[in-house]
């Protein structure tokens, strides 16, 4: 069995080429980002406006906060299939 940190993950997405699960075609690296003040959170559905964000069911941090900076976060993107790939 291997174990990988999200740093090597992350190297190897950076040096290797990436190819789309669904149709086989290399994946164009590239970065997601949000709006400025905004941070990247994964969950099983999306809080409402007046919910903690954090208190989500099956809620993970993606990236924190960066007041007056845009998040953003190494990513793939299949523009065929419409499919991006990041490691956190």
């Amino acid at each position: 069995m291997w174990i990988l940190s999200a740093a090597f993950l992350v190297n190897l997405m950076e040096v290797s080429r990436m190819v789309c699960t669904k149709c086989g075609k290399e994946m164009r690296k590239g970065y997601l980002f949000a709006s400025k003040d905004g941070a990247f959170s994964f969950a099983s559905g999306v809080p409402g406006v007046f919910e903690k964000a954090d208190k989500a069911d099956g809620f993970v941090e993606i990236t924190s906060l960066k007041p007056g900076h845009r998040t953003s976060i190494a990513a793939q993107c299949c523009e065929e299939c419409r499919m991006l790939v990041i490691s956190y």
